[in-house]
């Protein structure tokens, strides 16, 4: 890519920011008069080369916070939405409230099969613009970029959230010099990143040539492009009437003829078709209706770009047809557009951009270097009709040189292909350096299990994600009844304690593993759908860069094969990544020559 010039564009036109009776209210007089002092935690920048990823790009999950406090549905529509295709981390301050949580999704029909909470205080739902952006480093790791939070200074627990993430997830920690909120910003990914003057608002006396170069040295963006922003907007943030959606395309706003900003919005629709994508070409601009303000506009924009899954708001208007066709024009055939009802909301100034940030991937950072081995105590197994209980010896060694933290679980294949569990989980094992874990784990079989051959399989790694270091497996057989029911006891102890897990069917989870494994120099990768998908089957390198794609289409249920030829690469760790309809599922693989 050729480096770009900075660039600021828009036309500066005095338009007044009104204000409105809402949660945000309040924080516009502050935002104005407040005494900033220091930033939280100013840092140096990370060390260059350092890229940001883009929306519209593949993902690990999203932040979400509980609670939600918007209509009595829409949270549960959203989590349900965003764990068909994404890792779903909700924020929530206690122990409490994550159970609290767990009962309103399940009192809405939310299965809890893709969902991980993180426990830290946080002020309001506001994710996006107090949440972290995560500045992928020049080791394919993820950093933390921690912005103190301009649109309310007063509200800590927010602002701190970005650094009570840092210990939580064990990521780099940067601070630039710079007030400002996510949803004042967009990127294409290819370091040009957009946003409107809320900036200069929130940084008097910056100049935009300093504001320039922060998001040059902090976030790696070549171009930043300034554009006025729109009155009847209680945030004065970008994300309420423009949204890049790919590299080459641009959706904005199309406000009805008389709007206070038609002329303004215009312009700067007019002003994005002459700017450049990575390709040198201009960026094609699609077009969405904006509803008539009424104190407050119901934005279409305000939507989050997930895994192929666009969640759109809509308003229950005759706008909601045109504009959701927008986002199929400007996604294409390949994006599922979904239209969440979003009326409960938007008089705050939000919707579900605000209230979401996504974690891009990054499988490497859960990957261990660690032994396993799952082997049954008498072999072989065979249970009678009326099931029982088998032992097996299970062992976990670091072989780091430093402490690692991984978590374990069991998973089985039925006699029919169907993929079920956990069975048993531990989550967040620490293993300090040289250190090993052995147990005898018994476990229970009721009888009624269906009858036939099963496959029963240990993990390590992540998860949720899904990401596997290292598996191992054994087989075993019940005998009896054909039927099968999951309503019996599938107890397993001898770790801890007994631990009795719900067992459901995983249809949005794959199995996906490599033998041999370390291997020279080609491989099997092996893995298993609980039913008919588009697969995607890619090899990256461990600084996250693309070495081979082995499988791009649509396969049946059940299991498959392809064989990874190593011979060109150096030796190395190599991540395999699945991504099977609406999920994704990680490993490694050791290539040693």
């Amino acid at each position: 890519m050729t480096k770009k010039q900075f660039f600021v564009a828009g036309l500066v036109i005095g338009l007044a920011l009104p204000v409105l009776a809402t949660e945000r209210t309040s924080n516009l007089n502050e935002r104005s008069s407040a005494s900033r002092g220091e930033v939280d935690r100013p840092t140096p920048p990370p060390a260059a080369p350092i890229t940001v990823d883009a929306e519209y790009d593949s993902c690990e999950g999203s932040f979400i916070r509980y609670p939600y406090g918007f209509g009595a549905n829409l949270f549960a529509q959203l989590v349900d939405a965003m764990q068909d295709v994404a890792v779903v981390y909700i924020v929530t301050s206690s122990q409490t409230n994550k159970t609290s949580c767990l009962n309103y999704l399940a009192s809405h029909g939310v299965p809890n099969e893709n969902i991980e909470f993180i426990i830290a205080p946080t002020n309001s739902v506001w994710i996006k613009d107090y949440g972290p952006w995560f500045v992928r480093q020049q080791d394919s790791t993820l950093g933390i970029i921690d912005m103190p939070y301009a649109w309310s200074p007063s509200w800590t627990n927010d602002d701190h959230f970005p650094e009570n993430l840092e210990p939580i997830w064990g990521m780099d920690y940067y601070g630039p010099s710079i007030w400002h909120d996510g949803g004042n910003m967009m990127t294409d990914g290819h370091g040009t990143m957009m946003m409107s003057t809320y900036v200069n608002e929130s940084n008097p006396g910056m100049t935009n040539a300093q504001i320039n170069q922060i998001y040059h040295d902090y976030f790696g963006q070549d171009t930043c492009y300034i554009f006025q922003h729109i009155s009847i907007d209680l945030t004065g943030h970008i994300d309420l009437w423009a949204k890049i959606m790919n590299d080459t395309t641009i959706l904005v706003a199309k406000m009805q003829p008389g709007d206070p900003n038609y002329n303004l919005i215009e312009q700067h629709a007019t002003r994005m078709a002459m700017i450049p994508t990575v390709y040198g070409t201009p960026f094609h601009i699609v077009r969405c209706p904006m509803p008539p303000a009424s104190g407050y506009y119901k934005s279409y924009l305000n939507s989050t770009l997930l895994n192929h899954r666009a969640l759109v708001p809509i308003y229950n208007l005759t706008y909601d047809a045109a504009a959701l066709d927008s986002y199929r024009v400007a996604l294409g055939p390949d994006w599922d557009v979904v239209g969440i009802d979003c009326n409960s909301i938007a008089f705050a100034g939000g919707a579900i951009h605000c209230t979401t940030q996504n974690v891009p991937n990054h499988e490497w950072d859960y990957l261990v270097n660690a032994d396993l081995a799952a082997d049954p105590v008498n072999p072989p197994i065979v249970l009678p009709p009326q099931g029982g209980t088998f032992a097996f010896n299970v062992h976990i060694g670091n072989l780091e040189a430093n402490s690692i933290k991984l978590d374990f679980w069991t998973e089985m294949v039925l006699p029919n292909g169907e993929i079920y569990g956990p069975l048993f989980k531990r989550e967040g094992v620490t293993l300090p350096m040289g250190a090993a874990i052995n147990r005898t784990l018994q476990q229970n079989i009721p009888a009624s299990a269906r009858s036939g051959d099963y496959t029963y399989r240990c993990f390590i790694g992540s998860y949720l994600p899904r990401v596997i270091s290292q598996a191992d497996s054994f087989a075993f057989t019940k005998q009896g009844t054909t039927a099968s029911s999951f309503t019996g006891d599938w107890s397993v102890s001898g770790w801890d304690e007994v631990v009795s897990t719900k067992v459901v069917a995983l249809h949005r989870f794959n199995l996906v593993f490599a033998s041999p494994n370390p291997f020279n120099p080609t491989t099997t990768i092996g893995y298993e759908l609980p039913t008919a998908r588009l697969v995607n089957l890619a090899v990256y390198d461990i600084n996250g860069r693309k070495v081979a794609e082995l499988v791009n289409g649509m396969r049946d249920a059940g299991a498959h094969t392809v064989t990874f030829d190593g011979s060109g690469l150096a030796s190395g760790v190599y991540v395999y990544r699945l991504t099977a309809g609406e999920n994704t599922a990680s490993g490694k693989m050791v290539l040693m020559k």
